[in-house]
């Protein structure tokens, strides 16, 4: 769909007025789609992982825990040097040996061959006990309720990482769906250039050099009385040929803001 505005001059918005900034990342559609909906799926598994970590704690903090008999093999160190005791589970369901990490005085308590119960929680099945006797060890940072900041982490990480992927894949979905362009005429007010240089270790990869082109325009617009402002990334040759005060028609995306073409008219000012 084509929209179509009629010239009126306006004065031009000065050029250090211009704000780069956007929430339209200028994306192709599909791309926009997959890559917002790919983060979304990322952060829902975040959240629904956090979630459920949550309730299981909260429910395994004040439930017994699943005793599981088992028998001390060896022992052993992680590689930060924490005492780790080799047990065999003596009950169906279980792996034939695990490795848990104890506190020394654990280590020296248990020798091999002693008896224990292993304490999981029994929503979560994660060991956070030893039993022995009347004796009970609690293996180091693990509790019946879980690791509380972990699934807070979980969830925060999650919170934070949904709302814009899930509106980028919502603005390219609908780019997708009705298929519609804008083309708008409007004025070049600003070219801007922003080069990124990241400086190697000498010797091993020469320094290398990104630049991004940009323009923005002033939409010729008389139905609003303040000018609107769309900035769009543009290749280098045709950033090379304007300036400001051209006339263009450009045809873009209305959701994302995807510029398809941008072609200079020939009344350009001067």
């Amino acid at each position: 769909m084509q929209e179509e505005s009629t010239f009126t001059p306006q004065p031009l918005v000065e050029s250090d007025a211009v704000s780069w900034w956007s929430w339209r990342p200028g994306m192709r559609p599909l791309r926009a789609f997959l890559f917002g909906g790919l983060l979304s799926l990322l952060a829902l598994f975040l959240l629904v992982n956090g979630a459920a970590t949550l309730i299981a704690g909260i429910l395994d903090s004040s439930a017994a825990p699943l005793r599981v008999p088992a028998v001390v093999t060896g022992q052993s160190r992680d590689v930060l040097g924490s005492p780790q005791l080799v047990l065999r589970p003596e009950q169906r369901g279980f792996p034939s040996t695990i490795t848990l990490v104890v506190s020394r005085a654990t280590a020296n308590a248990l020798a091999r061959g002693s008896v224990v119960s292993i304490d999981y929680a029994p929503h979560q099945h994660t060991p956070y006990a030893l039993e022995n006797g009347e004796q009970r060890y609690v293996l180091p940072g693990a509790s019946a309720s879980g690791n509380l900041w972990q699934t807070l982490a979980l969830l925060l990480f999650g919170l934070l990482l949904l709302p814009y992927p899930s509106l980028l894949s919502f603005w390219g979905w609908r780019d997708l769906r009705t298929g519609r362009v804008y083309q708008r005429s409007a004025v070049v007010v600003a070219l801007r250039t922003a080069r990124q240089t990241t400086t190697r270790t000498p010797g091993l990869l020469p320094r290398t050099t990104n630049i991004w082109h940009g323009v923005a325009l002033q939409m010729e617009d008389p139905s609003t009385p303040t000018p609107k402002i769309l900035t769009f990334a543009i290749q280098q040759e045709l950033h090379a040929q304007l300036q400001r005060g051209m006339r263009a028609e450009v045809t873009y995306s209305p959701a994302l803001h995807h510029l398809y073409t941008l072609k200079v008219l020939h009344d350009s000012a001067k």
